[in-house]
């Protein structure tokens, strides 16, 4: 390709429609756009033979050292080097702006989901950028013409703001929201895909699973619960919010309709940025939620556009990309989840509860039963437990860890990523039973900082 294609000419428009020619173009016949800021190589990274990763890991991030930050799973931490690049393409653009708008983006846009299309093994022309998991799944779902006599099927364990989204196109088309129980702790795979399995009744026109839920952390057999809906003829949606950085995904290999997943949680990329993938018989189906430049030009060029922003967490891909393939993916999961599996056994023996899956099932996220002390039915009926919990080990602990309530037990979600260690997890079991031990200070504590103040 001639550099002259990419920045001869300055229009939106005409990228879109040269943007199937940049994403379908072989290796061999494809030269990459000039980038107008340095893309981090990570090149100190380059000698070690192994990695010993923990605290030390955290000059990669600006995380402070005044908290054990043990809730990476709720938003991620951009790399340093990644949010430094996004800044500096902000400024670039800011310095001439059209240069930049017009010429110089779109092409930028395409190469990076190239390269994001190769690390998740599926094809560039069948993704888009997207702000998170959840835009790209209201996209879909407002796309599909549902009628009353389809159910949407959804389980118990899923992500909330995708159950609203569900009950809204219920509420445009007339669908039904059929949401399903998966009771804990699971003992199998096999457990979740035979319930899935009952549930997948001739009215289902659309399932969703998450491929690692949100609340519960497991790991769900989604290659299997996506081969049942295809023999019923269901349309289904794998929501990968914690999956890209956890997992080895290959998303072309789980044979779903649909699969979206977050950068900047575990891939540690700036925020603001997702990938969404769409099976290429469906494409004409699916839609943007804004309508832009490439309205009516084909799936690739309506996604390609969305109107005037900076489009810098994308671009900022490329350094994440880089830190990723040169310390290695497969060195990162497997120091996240052999840890964060020492963490929960370690969780267990202490407070003396039992694991809610088996190791084998647990990437870098898990959930523990916190002790039969804080999961009293009478103590728990005083007001929202899990709210003063994490609060209290925040203010008087300076722990960032999430409390889950599902149904009536409460469980702790932890987190691990290249720069937390066994220590942080000791602390936080050391925490939990001076609570146990001390459970009206916890309440005293609440009491006092949620009370109102008087004129």
């Amino acid at each position: 390709m001639d550099l002259k294609e990419y920045s001869g000419r300055g229009s939106i428009y005409l990228h879109l429609a040269n943007n199937h020619r940049y994403l379908t173009a072989s290796e061999d016949d494809y030269s990459p756009p000039p980038f107008p800021v340095a893309v981090p190589t990570f090149k100190e990274l380059e000698a070690f033979q192994e990695f010993e990763f923990g605290a030390s890991w955290k000059n990669y991030f600006f995380l402070t050292e005044e908290f054990t930050f043990l809730n990476h799973g709720a938003a991620g931490c951009a790399l340093k080097a990644s949010l430094n690049m996004a800044q500096e393409f902000e400024r670039y653009m800011d310095s001439q702006p059209l240069r930049a708008k017009d010429r110089e983006l779109l092409p930028l846009l395409a190469h990076v989901k190239r390269k994001m299309a190769d690390f998740m093994c599926c094809d560039p022309v069948d993704i888009f950028l997207t702000e998170n998991c959840t835009s790209g799944i209201n996209t879909i779902l407002k796309s599909l013409p549902f009628t009353t006599k389809d159910v949407i099927l959804t389980l118990n364990i899923g992500y909330g703001a995708v159950g609203f989204a569900v009950d809204r196109v219920c509420e445009m088309t007339g669908a039904t929201h059929r949401k399903i129980d998966i009771n804990l702790p699971v003992t199998d795979p096999k457990q979740i895909i035979d319930t899935i399995r009952d549930a997948l009744q001739k009215d289902v026109k659309f399932a969703i699973f998450d491929h690692i839920p949100t609340n519960t952390a497991f790991i769900m057999p989604v290659t299997k619960l996506v081969k049942l809906c295809k023999e019923r003829d269901i349309l289904v949606l794998i929501d990968g919010a914690h999956s890209l950085g956890q997992l080895d995904i290959n998303v072309s290999s789980y044979g779903a309709d649909f699969y979206v997943t977050n950068c900047h949680k575990w891939f540690c990329n700036t925020r603001g940025s997702a990938i969404a993938y769409v099976r290429k018989e469906l494409q004409e189906r699916i839609k943007p939620l804004v309508v832009s430049w490439g309205y009516n030009r084909g799936f690739m060029a309506e996604f390609g556009w969305s109107g005037t922003q900076y489009y810098s967490q994308y671009v900022s891909l490329l350094s994440t990309l880089n830190f990723w393939r040169t310390v290695g993916g497969d060195v990162i999961r497997s120091y996240c989840s052999d840890t964060v599996k020492q963490a929960a056994r370690l969780c267990c023996e202490k407070w003396k509860v039992e694991p809610v899956c088996p190791e084998h099932m647990i990437g870098s996220l898990v959930i523990v039963r916190l002790p039969d002390a804080l999961n009293d039915s009478n103590w728990k009926s005083e007001g929202e437990k899990r709210y003063m919990l994490a609060d209290y080990l925040y203010f008087m602990h300076k722990i960032e860890v999430p409390i889950r309530q599902i149904g009536e037990t409460l469980y702790v979600r932890i987190s691990c990523h290249i720069y937390n260690q066994m220590s942080d997890f000791e602390k936080l079991s050391s925490a939990v039973l001076d609570i146990c031990e001390n459970r009206d200070s916890l309440v005293n504590y609440n009491s006092k900082f949620n009370q109102i103040p008087t004129a």
